[in-house]
């Protein structure tokens, strides 16, 4: 890249100007390293990648770590914290926990049962699901949402990352703009980079219609305060105090009925704590504080469909990486089965190393992503991961069909993860995930079950065609993956 540069630089400028112009790349390069090795400390990966950027290309790597990798946990993170402390203040008691906490849950989740505020670090004391329904499809599950909207008799919460203007977005505005006018308070918040059509396009009319939509952090490349990664990715949708929706699905119509995807309806206590998400990211864009959507109705300790749910809501303003945390807790702690699915699968070190060790002392480890990927890039990193999966017994399985979005996980028997973030650094770390730890044999066994249908649409990777791939595709995916980190 000095070369390229050098040659670029030749037909405007004399040779000893350029040779000050390449040494002021390497100075700042080489300044920069010491902000680099501090801010990615304990992630030696993340740093050399970076490192390298900043060497390998003059100028162009200084401005990326101080536009994107520096800054942007920084200033918006703070401002989140005073978001949280003032929660705190206004909720500052604990709701009641479950009475007896499984070991299941003490073990994967030893954080969700300790302090005494209502969350600590994004996660929520283990609280009960009732009538919990998995919805395999974006038919059924746009088909539940909408029922659930029209029933709506109080209140409307949404938070989504992406709402299309499309057909299906539409109809679903077009069903808040007839309940917002039968009398019903509806507020939508939306990732301002992901839904940046629908708030030009959309949001008019339903701001006209007396709806209050918000959106989420502007992208900013200001060096001083960027924000370009720190994204809102989680997806929820909360009505009255009866049910609330969440998982991986979007708003439009390739959720609808293009791409695999899965949704999760629950109800009765844990809706306290889905609000709170809901809560502590309307007040940091708005400034407004609301009021809590109480549960409806009794718990029913009886149901089939009822389930114990730890919800943790991650993002880069918190401490600690606590959805990540529950992954590896999960796989570490899996005595027969580890089924993942996820629609970008780069895993860290850890995680890596966790499911081949888990593979390797005999438990079920099968891994099933999309054949076809929207992200080249992200396709191209999660591959250099399969050839040491493999060699551990890790089965790897690629969705044939469609793209797959689903992202889940299914420890054993009774533990399932369902929620918005991918196994990926960008969903661990630099976005705000939602995820919900469910501990059930019925939710578990019904996950299971939509896991064993996909694969009979998916075929099996093997080692011999993994091994046999040539030298390009290898620099390929060892490129991409040395990226990983900065995905």
């Amino acid at each position: 890249m000095h070369s390229l540069l050098n040659l670029l630089l030749r037909s405007a400028f004399p040779a000893e100007i350029r040779d000050w112009i390449l040494l002021l790349a390497d100075v700042l390069a080489l300044a920069t390293i010491p902000s680099v090795l501090v801010r990615r400390s304990g992630r030696p990966l993340a740093a050399l990648s970076w490192i390298l950027a900043l060497l390998a290309v003059p100028f162009g790597g200084v401005i990326a770590w101080w536009l994107l990798g520096r800054m942007h946990l920084q200033r918006p993170a703070r401002e989140r914290k005073r978001s949280q402390r003032r929660m705190d203040a206004e909720h500052p008691e604990a709701p009641p926990r479950a009475p007896e906490i499984p070991a299941v849950i003490r073990a994967v989740l030893p954080f969700a049962l300790q302090g005494d505020r209502r969350w600590c670090e994004g996660v929520f004391p283990p609280a009960d699901a009732t009538d919990v329904r998995v919805f395999a499809n974006g038919a059924e599950a746009f088909a539940a949402m909408e029922s659930a909207i029209v029933q709506a008799r109080t209140e409307i919460r949404a938070l989504f990352y992406i709402w299309q203007a499309d057909e299906t977005g539409r109809r679903i505005a077009d069903k808040m703009i007839e309940r917002a006018r039968a009398g019903v308070k509806v507020r939508i918040l939306v990732d301002e980079v992901g839904s940046r059509a629908f708030l030009r396009q959309v949001a008019p009319s339903l701001r006209a219609a007396g709806v209050e939509v918000a959106g989420f952090l502007p992208a900013s490349f200001r060096p001083w305060a960027p924000t370009f990664n720190f994204r809102n990715h989680r997806k929820l949708l909360l009505v009255d105090g009866r049910c609330a929706f969440t998982g991986g699905m979007n708003i439009g119509r390739e959720y609808e009925c293009e791409w695999r995807d899965q949704c999760a309806r629950l109800g009765g206590p844990v809706l306290e704590n889905l609000d709170a998400v809901f809560q502590e990211d309307w007040l940091f864009v708005t400034g407004e504080s609301l009021r809590d959507l109480i549960p409806e109705g009794e718990c029913d300790d009886t149901s089939e469909n009822r389930a114990l749910c730890v919800a943790i809501a991650s993002g880069p303003d918190r401490d600690e990486h606590r959805v990540h945390d529950g992954f590896f807790l999960a796989i570490t702690n899996a005595r027969s089965r580890v089924w993942l699915t996820s629609p970008y699968f780069v895993p860290d070190a850890s995680l890596l190393e966790a499911l081949r060790a888990a593979a390797m002392r005999g438990v079920d480890v099968r891994i099933l992503t999309p054949l076809q990927n929207d992200v080249r890039l992200v396709a191209l990193a999660s591959c250099s991961c399969r050839e040491p999966l493999l060699r551990a017994g890790v089965r790897l399985f690629e969705f044939l069909p469609c793209f797959m979005h689903t992202k889940n996980l299914i420890i054993d028997d009774e533990l399932s993860v369902i929620g918005s973030a991918n196994v990926d650094t960008r969903s661990f770390r630099l976005n705000f995930e939602l995820a919900c730890f469910l501990l059930s044999r019925r939710v578990n066994e019904m996950l299971a079950t939509f896991f064993e249908a996909d694969l009979r649409e998916s075929r099996e990777i093997t080692r011999a065609e993994v091994e046999a791939r040539g030298v390009f595709r290898r620099c390929l995916e060892s490129g991409a993956n040395l990226l990983s980190p900065l995905l």
